[in-house]
């Protein structure tokens, strides 16, 4: 029985410690390893967001201009956006440009409305078909993919391509009177001989207020806390789209992308048609207001932004820059360099440590996307 004598008390506190210090060590390397997953977690999160949002931002870009008049028979009269800069109008009367911006419209950058009949959320936007001349009736042209063909009742815009101005075919819009464009469906309106054909394209479902759609895009705070994830830093905002209502010309916002600290927009103009590329900010109200990198003025390039026709001919690229938000904050990293939201700081806009610092943004790591449109219907690119 004296063989047989238990743990001493020595034994049994080594034997606690070492189970404890094994125990701490494990816990320690949980806890690292939950962390690293919920930045990883959240990374992901704004990737994938990033994806999608920037791809509706994508195709919008692309589709300025798309079905829209370069001049009209009967000035319309129609009506746009109730809120927003009113610089971005170009109701009641004006041929719409295609693409209309707003330089530092908040503390989140700059500002931009696409116009085109294809940028709005509905299936009717996405189609369109054209009419040729017929001594008797005669129906639009009828795709063989039944998805695609525009109904009785839809809303369309007219346009006819063998209108001549300043000796050049453009596209007109076909009305009799100042309204009647508002009614028009597939079977209002036919060629009145030969040489004409009418393009339709589909604008809304339901009574148009504008002969085209228009989407906002821009970064702002919500007014409410709830409104941003709680892992959002300070003083960044939500990238928003939103859709001008035929209704009531009040917009309805589509959240994108989050925890957005600036968006800057760049654009670049063939000034003198010989391929020579200035670039330059958003719109300005006064032109001493507009960046440029390139040989022409200021004055010159907003002459060109406030013009529908020099919009068309001569910008070839937009660019957008976004700054966000790439994790939660780190205490163990800090940012030690400037972030410049584009590639030419002189027309865009940088961060220094100090103003990261003055932001709360001095702990967060940032992405810059990228965006790089060739608008596909505009004549100059």
């Amino acid at each position: 029985m004296r063989n047989n004598r238990g743990f001493t008390l020595i034994e049994l506190i080594i034997t606690m410690a070492l189970f404890i210090a094994v125990i701490l060590i494990t816990t320690s390397a949980f806890e690292s390893i939950l962390k690293t997953s919920g930045k990883l977690v959240v990374s992901e999160e704004s990737n994938i967001e990033g994806i999608v949002g920037l791809e509706m931002f994508r195709h919008d870009l692309q589709q300025m201009g798309y079905g829209l008049p370069s001049a009209y028979q009967v000035v319309p009269d129609y009506l746009e956006a109730n809120s927003g800069p009113a610089v971005l109008n170009d109701s009641p009367a004006g041929v719409p440009r295609a693409v209309v911006s707003f330089d530092n419209y908040s503390s989140h950058g700059d500002y931009l409305a696409v116009k085109a009949t294809s940028v709005g959320r509905n299936s009717t936007s996405q189609k369109w078909t054209y009419l040729t001349y017929s001594s008797t009736t005669k129906p639009s042209k009828v795709w063989s993919n039944a998805s695609e063909n525009l109904s009785a009742t839809s809303r369309v815009v007219i346009l006819d391509r063998t209108f001549s101005k300043d000796g050049k075919l453009v596209n007109t819009l076909v009305n009799s009177t100042a309204t009647d464009w508002k009614d028009f469906t597939l079977t209002s309106m036919s060629p009145i001989d030969s040489s004409q054909t009418y393009f339709q394209y589909g604008v809304s479902d339901a009574t148009i207020r504008m002969p085209f759609n228009r989407s906002d895009y821009y970064v702002k705070r919500p007014t409410t806390g709830t409104s941003i994830p709680s892992w959002c830093a300070d003083n960044v905002g939500i990238l928003y789209m939103a859709t001008v209502n035929h209704s009531n010309g009040d917009s309805t916002e589509y959240p994108l992308l989050d925890c957005v600290a600036d968006m800057q927009v760049v654009f670049g103009w063939d000034v003198a048609g010989n391929g020579l590329i200035d670039e330059s900010t958003a719109y300005a109200t006064d032109s001493v207001d507009i960046s440029v990198a390139g040989s022409s003025s200021p004055a010159d390039i907003q002459a060109i932004m406030n013009s529908p026709d020099e919009i068309r001919n001569k910008l070839k690229y937009v660019k957008v820059y976004l700054m966000v938000q790439d994790g939660r904050k780190d205490l163990n990293f800090t940012n030690s360099s400037k972030i410049v939201v584009g590639d030419i700081e002189s027309i865009t806009k940088g961060y220094d440590v100090a103003a990261l610092t003055a932001k709360g943004w001095l702990n967060y790591r940032w992405k810059i996307y990228r965006l790089v449109i060739r608008p596909k219907n505009l004549t100059g690119s």
